[in-house]
């Protein structure tokens, strides 16, 4: 076996991943902690990344400084989209009332970002081109992608802002109360629909954060928006829903999987295996790998 290739399959899983954790944590701020079911977020982080392509293509802007705007630009949108879109089911209770609603909503808001990118960009492959965007950092015989450390970095920073944002903050113990019990805290005074907007657009801004990185590493088409959807609900299931680092091991994890399956067996197989591998957590270990925090 070539050790070398093997070692060098499990760094770019890992890099890969990071991006998947990103998500992963999107999710997991809205699903995991609010239990808002969001189907839309993997098409938001392809819109950002389109977006930083048409700034880049545009007027050569960094994607990096392009965040600077797109960030709170996405935060408004997702805390818009919770006010309007998702607030009139909020208060009820029953599945088809609350969860399959916004599971529909968000779903069809998904597709209509997906037909907006293929009417304006259309299904053509895009790629930012930026000069670090093939860039490496060498190891003896190992290379490790800048793009890919440059992830992991913000994956870091974004999770210890978030733990320091719910353990330190007024903020993070109103979103902490409500996570545990909606009622109790809005008998104390919370506004729930405010925590519920606030965080969905804290997890619209890492959206942001996770696109402008699968753009720098991958080619993009409005179609992938489904596929990173997917890829963070996995992320959020296999972590444990409420565990943010339970997610991010979660979404490595994924990578891994992907990277591994395409080293050792079939590269288009890599999600047949995931599948595979979701289902059999589901059997044996439903509520994930980790315990929420």
């Amino acid at each position: 076996m070539e050790y070398t290739g093997l070692i060098q399959t499990i760094l770019g899983g890992v890099g890969v991943g990071s991006v998947y954790a990103l998500l992963g944590l999107a999710f997991a701020l809205v699903f995991g902690k609010l239990k808002i079911c969001s189907y839309m977020h993997g098409d938001l982080a392809i819109l950002a990344a389109y977006l930083g392509y048409f700034i880049f293509t545009s007027i050569g802007l960094d994607p990096f400084l392009s965040l600077i705007v797109l960030i709170p630009i996405f935060f408004f949108i997702g805390y818009y989209i919770q006010v309007i879109f998702m607030k009139p089911f909020m208060s009820m209770e029953i599945w088809q009332g609350r969860y399959q609603a916004q599971i529909m909503v968000t779903w069809g808001l998904g597709m209509c970002i997906m037909a907006i990118e293929f009417i304006i960009w259309s299904g053509t492959y895009r790629m930012i081109s930026v000069p670090y965007r093939n860039a490496t950092l060498n190891f003896s015989n190992l290379t490790v992608p800048v793009v890919h450390l440059l992830s992991l970095g913000a994956l870091l920073l974004i999770y210890l802002v978030l733990s320091l944002v719910l353990q330190k903050t007024d903020l993070g113990i109103s979103f902490r109360a409500c996570s545990v019990d909606r009622i109790t805290a809005m008998l104390t005074g919370i506004n729930y629909q405010k925590i519920c907007a606030i965080s969905f657009g804290i997890s619209s801004a890492i959206a942001v954060v996770a696109g402008t990185f699968y753009a720098l590493t991958h080619q993009i088409t409005p179609a992938v928006g489904l596929e990173l959807t997917f890829k963070g609900w996995v992320a959020v299931i296999i972590g444990g829903m409420g565990s943010l680092g339970g997610v991010i091991l979660a979404g490595l994890l994924v990578g891994l999987v992907e990277s591994l399956t395409s080293f050792f067996w079939i590269p288009a197989l890599k999600e047949a295996v995931l599948f595979v591998g979701l289902l059999l957590l589901l059997i044996f270990r439903p509520g994930g790998l980790f315990k929420a925090k």
